[in-house]
């Protein structure tokens, strides 16, 4: 199974035991000196125990003024090589190869965690981090070549196979290859061939300096998506120059800060890169391996795209945050157990706030050399979990896991709470795989299910269990607003599940998540969608990096947001606000937020029955709440 994402592959004299890699992907785990933490090594031997063939280890800054995320490795003194060695070795024991990759943010990087100002080959700011940049003297642009070449050598010393260049994203040696960021006018800007010359010189002295039998590969933005930044015709033929100058392998990615495009989506297709890497590959006639990242959540999917000879090895990064053991489960028949990467995003929107990177529904990740599942529990209890949402789902799988008798409680028919809802707006069917991946531990784990079953005290006292695990999750708020009872009124909830339909001129109460991906449902069914939000801004309740997406893809649509206007009246045909009133209007959606459901809390304090309370149940919030509870519920007993 999956014959060609298993082959044997060999990036110059390195042979890697598979077409899996791991890219290079900042987590926030190491020391603020760059130096690497416990828990940063243990995050890379997991998944190098997991199965996958290459591991390139997140963008090393070559020198502090290069730096942009707090906690980020360095490589940019000896001092560093003692933990590099450490990483290197117990990476290497599980048979998989590390690179590591070395960087320079450019004008990208964050002053606060450089201590010095951006730079950049020209005084252009990056549109997000909007600092001026000073513009790099030929002296400085030598000085940076020395840098990058030192840090190799320093790789090398710390026991990695291979280093990889980042000449993607945006970051310094992409701002010279663009022409949207390098504006110069000597010989390192202007002409094709001067642009070219920095990041072409670094590949040399890099070259120069560790060896010929040394791997170097290079990471590049296919695309740029501006409209005077690289294309694909341009970084093919770039390409070209790379593999004749030594490049051993090119990794093959895309966008920029300036274009949001870095990160890719569900409202992206599967693959984003994969013919862009295509093209990459004929153009240099196969010369070195072409490896492809972004959006490649699946075993099936690598292995089409190395079979149909799109790219010979997938960078398949989202994916492993999400499931370290992501290839171990493909090979040895355990397909099913793969906890499938959602694109949501969540990892990369931590980073972007400026904390660690986690998995919105995997507590392990970041946290492995925390917790071992394989580890029974010394004393076996009898638990009671009351409600099938992702939070109880998670409490009943990992009590299972350490050996508990655990019954799973749930009021509806089915298992998901309200992530259900949560699916069915565009872009969102993906989350469904949170649901789909739980459910199948369930039943491997031979957990008892008990549907329509709304627990009492009665069932509690009878069952006698040894805890009890309240998440019951939390119900729609309905606002005490005049005529908020008419027929024309719903939920949210209901609208998303196709419970009840709605007139073809609809207000939306509510410019929260739910309401905005309500409206997007909507308009998407070709409703004409007022949305009314109370406060000053819509998506309030998401990170700035998941609200600029959703926000942008709402700005091109006939949704009409207003903001700063409170309802104070709902009739049968208008809404009536403070400061104007909306006529001709057929529905009208409630989404003002979530309340816990709780009820049981007050009665289980009364008898000596321990008990916790996770999730929404406790307070409303979101998945990755709800499931780092309930791992947290039944691990420790």
């Amino acid at each position: 199974m999956y014959e060609n994402l298993f082959k044997a592959i060999s990036i110059g004299t390195l042979q890697i035991k598979n077409r899996g890699v791991m890219p290079a992907m900042v987590t926030n785990f190491c020391n603020s000196d760059g130096s690497v933490s416990d828990r940063f090594v243990a995050y890379h031997e997991a998944r190098a125990k997991g199965g996958v063939g290459l591991i390139i280890v997140e963008a090393a800054y070559v020198n502090r003024g290069g730096k942009g995320f707090a906690n980020q490795i360095g490589i940019d003194n000896d001092a560093l090589i003692p933990g590099l060695k450490r990483l290197t070795a117990k990476v290497h024991r599980h048979g998989a190869k590390i690179a590591l990759q070395l960087y320079h943010g450019g004008r990208q990087a964050n002053t606060q965690d450089s201590g010095t100002e951006v730079v950049a080959p020209s005084a252009i700011p990056c549109p997000v981090i909007q600092a001026m940049p000073h513009p790099l003297s030929v002296e400085e642009i030598k000085d940076i070549e020395k840098e990058f070449a030192d840090a190799a050598e320093r790789a090398k010393e710390g026991g990695f196979d291979a280093v990889e260049l980042h000449g993607a994203h945006g970051y310094l040696l992409n701002e010279f290859l663009s022409p949207n960021s390098n504006r110069r006018m000597d010989k390192y800007g202007g002409t094709l061939e001067n642009r070219r010359r920095f990041p072409l010189e670094i590949v040399d002295a890099v070259r120069l300096r560790v060896g010929e039998d040394f791997p170097v590969i290079y990471r590049i933005s296919s695309e740029e998506f501006l409209t005077d930044g690289l294309t694909i015709v341009d970084t093919s033929d770039f390409c070209k120059a790379l593999v004749e100058h030594g490049v051993a392998a090119i990794n093959v990615s895309g966008g920029s800060y300036a274009s949001g495009k870095i990160i890719s989506g569900p409202d992206d297709i599967l693959g984003v890169y994969v013919d862009n890497a295509s093209i990459i590959k004929e153009t240099i006639q196969n010369k070195v391996p072409v490896m492809v990242a972004n959006r490649i959540k699946t075993p099936e999917f690598a292995d089409d795209i190395i079979g149909r000879g799109k790219a010979d090895m997938v960078a398949t990064g989202r994916a492993l945050i999400c499931d370290a053991d992501f290839y171990h489960k493909a090979k040895t028949g355990h397909r099913d157990e793969i906890r499938g990467c959602l694109s949501c995003n969540h990892c990369m929107s931590a980073l972007m706030s400026g904390i660690c990177i986690s998995c919105k529904y995997n507590p392990l990740t970041g946290h492995e050399s925390e917790y071992d599942l394989a580890l029974p529990t010394l004393t076996r209890k009898k638990i009671m979990v009351v409600g099938g949402g992702p939070g109880g789902m998670e409490a009943a799988f990992i009590g299972a896991v350490k050996n508990h008798a655990v019954t799973l409680y749930e009021k509806t028919d089915r298992l998901g709470g309200n992530l259900l809802a949560g699916t069915k707006s565009p872009y969102k069917s993906e989350m469904i795989e949170v649901v789909e991946y739980l459910s199948t531990m369930l039943k491997k784990n031979r957990i008892p299910i008990n549907f329509n079953t709304e627990v009492t005290m009665e069932h509690i006292l009878r069952e006698a269990p040894d805890l009890v695990i309240l998440a019951m999750g939390s119900s729609p708020t309905i606002p005490k607003i005049p005529g908020i009872g008419y027929d024309h009124v719903v939920l949210a909830e209901d609208v998303l599940l196709g419970r009840k339909v709605v007139g073809k001129n609809v207000v939306i109460i509510g410019g929260g998540s739910v309401g905005i991906e309500t409206a997007e449902l909507l308009n998407a069914q070709d409703k004409d969608v007022v949305v009314i939000e109370m406060g000053k801004d819509i998506l309030s309740d998401l990170s700035p990096t998941l609200k600029t997406s959703l926000a942008s893809r709402i700005s091109q649509t006939r949704i009409q947001i207003l903001v700063d206007q409170k309802v104070i009246k709902v009739r049968k045909r208008s809404v009536v606000m403070k400061k104007e009133r909306i006529k001709n209007m057929d529905s009208v959606v409630v989404a003002v937020g979530y309340h816990s459901n709780n009820g049981l809390i007050k009665e289980l304090e009364k008898i000596n029955i321990p008990f916790s309370v996770i999730g929404d149940a406790v307070n409303p919030r979101n998945i990755f709440d709800a499931v780092k509870e309930g791992f947290q519920a039944t691990y420790g007993i």
